[in-house]
């Protein structure tokens, strides 16, 4: 882990002081919000999901991500659309096994709004009376959520407004 944490800050640390500014400490964080780091993330899910060390991503060890057979000899219905998810939509070019590309695609869409599904998820959480609108009270009741989300930078939104 340590071999991979330095890789990461180092990627993060944009000026190369070695000295992680709040942005650049976010981003090695998450570094799944920063365009500088969206090929550090493909590069640890395909070091973390290749087993065999080939380079690729094959439909057994996509699977094995997800699901352990242990011993069961039927596969829930899940794992089977994953198969078909795989065949049909992540392994693009047909070979059995996603590049650094095809992983790209997948665990970082291009269509997908991080910051909208935080927002969507918080509310969600936090809405008791399920309006589509959040009180100063229901707010006030999740705060450990609001704290450790990217959306309110990690709490510090509800500081600097005077409505919270």
């Amino acid at each position: 882990m340590m071999v991979r944490d330095e890789r990461r800050f180092k990627m993060a640390d944009k000026d190369g002081d070695l000295i992680a500014t709040k942005e650049e400490f976010t981003a090695f964080l998450h570094p799944e919000e920063y365009d500088y780091m969206k090929d550090i993330v493909v590069q640890e899910t395909m070091e973390d999901i290749d087993k065999n060390a080939d380079g690729f991503i094959d439909l057994e060890e996509y699977i094995g991500d997800m699901y352990s057979h242990d011993g069961n000899a039927d596969e829930p219905e899940w794992v089977k659309t994953e198969r078909e998810q795989f065949v049909e939509f992540r392994d693009k070019n047909r070979d059995g096994k996603m590049d650094k590309e095809e992983t790209k695609d997948w665990i970082l869409p291009s269509d997908y709004d991080h910051a909208e599904a935080e927002a969507r998820h918080l509310v969600y959480e936090s809405d008791q009376n399920k309006d589509g609108k959040l009180t100063k009270e229901e707010i006030v009741d999740k705060y450990d959520l609001f704290v450790g989300s990217q959306a309110t930078d990690f709490g510090e939104a509800l500081v600097r407004h005077d409505e919270f």
